[in-house]
């Protein structure tokens, strides 16, 4: 307090500080939280396709590996808590129908939409869509020696 001035003149300042400072922390962290998800959730969505996909390339026929692939994103994602508003799984199986000996990829795509409505922040769209690829060679030595 300087000398020219009177007691009691700052009284409420830091209410005032306060009611100006609480809703921009609140704000940051709310698009830290944000920005943590989305990037968590691509991590794990990215981590399920490559899973996906190394299962599909043991596998030794078509059907069998478009069937791998669907029951490892789901239960991969469900393992780590990833719930998706919508996801997408994309597949190219194809060349586990060629011969054994023969090389050749599979490939995954994985897209989930992350929902961001439960945290309230102005202009964040309610919706986020990640995505994960990958491709893996086929063991060409599967089904031999079985």
């Amino acid at each position: 307090m300087s000398g020219n001035q009177k007691p009691g003149l700052d009284r409420g300042a830091v209410s005032v500080e306060v009611a100006l400072l609480v809703p921009v922390l609140v704000l940051i962290m709310a698009m830290a939280t944000a920005g943590w998800r989305v990037w968590w959730t691509s991590a794990q969505v990215q981590a399920a396709a490559e899973a996906a996909a190394r299962a599909a390339a043991q596998s030794t026929g078509v059907k069998q590996a478009q069937s791998v692939v669907t029951q490892v994103v789901e239960a991969d994602l469900r393992t780590v808590g990833v719930h998706c508003a919508d996801s997408v799984i994309g597949q190219d199986v194809r060349a586990v129908a060629l011969p054994a000996g023969v090389s050749g990829t599979v490939s995954v795509s994985v897209s989930c939409s992350v929902g961001l409505t439960d945290l309230l922040v102005p202009g964040l769209p309610g919706v986020i869509t990640v995505r994960g690829d990958a491709t893996e060679a086929i063991d060409v030595f599967r089904g031999k020696g079985r």
